[in-house]
């Protein structure tokens, strides 16, 4: 690979990266719905680190990066986001991070599924 594909490879995964972060902080998708999904998750925070990633900073990074793109609209969508973070009106902990209570369906699918190919036949000791 040439430095000029690995720079065009680069460029595109942080712009994939940080679109799912937008898209996830301005609440265009959820979390959870990228559970179950064959959809690449890359994003700039750790969305099982709950509490540990600093709110103001994570919108400031989405704000630098769609500044350099010309995307002003998401700017100030996300500056207004920011404001409210900073004066403590708006909290994203909900929307950022998934919980053991997100995965809950996905275990009684998964159970329910083992009862179907095993006919209840496991754990029985």
């Amino acid at each position: 690979m040439t430095q000029e594909e690995w720079n065009n490879a680069e460029h595109f995964l942080e712009g994939y990266m940080l679109d799912l972060t937008y898209d996830i902080v301005t609440r265009k998708i959820k979390l959870t719905d990228l559970i179950d999904t064959d959809q690449e998750v890359i994003l700039t925070y750790d969305p099982f680190a709950i509490g540990e990633t600093d709110q103001s900073w994570l919108l400031q990074d989405l704000i630098d990066y769609y500044v350099e793109q010309e995307e002003y609209e998401r700017c100030a969508k996300l500056f207004k986001m920011k404001l409210k973070v900073d004066k403590g009106i708006l909290d994203l902990t909900d929307i950022l991070y998934l919980s053991d209570e997100d995965f809950d369906e996905y275990d009684i699918a998964i159970r329910n599924l083992i009862d179907d190919v095993l006919g209840n036949s496991y754990n029985k000791n």
